[in-house]
């Protein structure tokens, strides 16, 4: 059967709801306290105790610009509480949203038996109706079958209704995106459902409403597209380093297009962090799933492993051997601004080195030392300190203003791998550094011509009529 299009949504006044939320992540903990900060009276449900107790005195355990202080800002009102008990969590709460983890199995499909378990928690311990809004990533179909898990938990006589409204949060800048989003996307068949979730958002969002299904395949589309164009990136800058010409130039004339746009158009060490990675092995099982093929997402993952690679390379190209080579590696956090290492690029090139002999210094500045990762250094100079390669993995303030000067006093070697396109080659160049970057080729590069040389020059004879 052929779902009809949701019907239009009632715009309704600023409202302030009791809401639970369940999990105080990245997601979680950013959406609890924005929805405070609303006016919204929020009760978050967290199940690990140490992150509990640092929450309950005030102590963000993640890094996210803002989020510190409106989480002081709620719990100083009273809206905002962090709590480990289920129904008291649910009392009096209408709207309830799942942030709880799905994380890829080996095959890439979502492990969904934490949400599952969630969802069954809130079905026994509801009091009153309630509406389930599912935060995480899931596969489509997912919604509808916890609505059905919950029917079966719930008490007699309360209604649980289940919705999708996907997160669409960056890291670095997620309390921006909560409470400035670009959109956002409601699944629900319930008109009613819809207009409550809406509710919950800031005044004047763009509202994308449709099934459930369409808004949980929303999700894993748009990351998989931005993936995409990442990888295009990479696939572009691979073919300037082969032509000797720069992949900056060429892909600013590109996203010049209005078609299509500069935004995730740089070349770069590929992308990690929890959400590209997971929600193209998830778009891509979906696809097997369904019988359907996934080119497109395929070949995209394939680019991001080339792309990490291609830093290796150069550094074996290099300094001609990898074993004993001592290096720096700056960046270990999967993009500036977080402290996030999931899937981070500069955590598998470090490892890439590490498992072919290399001796690794690391830093970051947001991060902390992580095992099997050779030494760790509180500071830029103090990691490059004798290395033979430093290797820049993500474009931070802190690396865009290196000294390089005296970068390349502290160096024993002179390569610098520039994946993040942060150096000034001019000003390295007078430090007496190589530096070789992501779209620009290298020194040691061959660049053949294209094409036959000068066949299609060669004059032809023009036959007569």
């Amino acid at each position: 059967m052929t779902p009809s299009s949701p019907a239009p949504l009632t715009v309704i006044p600023p409202v302030s709801r009791q809401v639970c939320v369940v999990g105080a992540g990245y997601v979680g903990l950013t959406a609890a306290a924005c929805l405070s900060h609303l006016g919204h009276r929020v009760r978050c449900l967290e199940a690990d105790e140490h992150r509990l107790n640092q929450l309950r005195h005030g102590r963000v355990p993640i890094h996210e610009p803002g989020l510190d202080e409106l989480v002081a800002e709620g719990m100083a009102s009273g809206r905002l509480s962090f709590l480990d008990d289920t129904e008291q969590a649910l009392r009096g709460a209408e709207v309830a949203l799942l942030c709880v983890g799905t994380p890829p199995q080996p095959n890439g499909e979502p492990d969904l038996g934490h949400l599952a378990a969630a969802a069954r928690q809130l079905a026994r311990a509801a009091a009153r109706d309630l509406i389930i809004v599912v935060k995480s990533t899931v596969p489509p179909g997912s919604c509808e079958a916890l609505e059905l898990i919950v029917a079966a938990e719930a008490r007699a006589g309360v209604r649980i209704r289940v919705a999708s409204s996907p997160e669409f949060l960056r890291e670095s800048q997620a309390v921006a995106d909560f409470l400035a989003p670009d959109r956002v996307v409601v699944g629900a068949e319930e008109r009613e459902v819809a207009e409550v979730v809406v509710s919950l958002y800031p005044p004047g969002s763009q509202v994308v409403h449709c099934d459930r299904r369409g808004a949980e395949l929303v999700k894993y589309a748009a990351n998989t597209m931005l993936a995409v164009k990442i990888s295009f990136a990479n696939e572009v800058a691979r073919l300037c380093e082969a032509l000797g010409t720069d992949a900056a130039t060429v892909l600013e004339g590109v996203g010049l297009d209005s078609r299509i746009g500069a935004a995730f158009l740089r070349p770069g060490p590929g992308y990690g962090g929890s959400c590209l990675p997971k929600d193209v092995a998830g778009f891509r099982a979906v696809g097997a799933a369904l019988d359907v093929p996934t080119p497109v997402a395929d070949a995209a993952e394939r680019q991001n492993v080339l792309a990490r690679e291609s830093v290796t390379d150069k550094l074996r190209l290099s300094l001609g051997r990898l074993a004993g080579a001592r290096i720096a590696v700056l960046g270990l956090a999967f993009k500036p601004g977080t402290d996030d290492t999931r899937d981070s690029p500069g955590v598998a090139i470090a490892r890439w080195l590490v498992a072919a002999g290399a001796q690794l210094r690391c830093h970051d500045p947001l991060t902390g030392p992580m095992a099997g990762l050779g030494r760790w250094e509180p500071t830029p100079e103090a990691a490059v300190t004798g290395a033979d390669a430093t290797v820049i993995t993500i474009g931070c303030e802190e690396f865009r203003h290196l000294d390089l000067t005296a970068l390349a006093e502290r160096m024993a070697g002179h390569v610098l791998i520039d994946a993040a396109g942060v150096i000034d080659l001019d000003a390295a160049a007078a430090a007496g550094l190589s530096v070789y970057g992501v779209g620009r080729g290298t020194a040691l590069d061959f660049h053949p011509i294209v094409w036959a040389p000068l066949q299609w020059a060669h004059p032809v004879a023009v036959p007569t009529c």
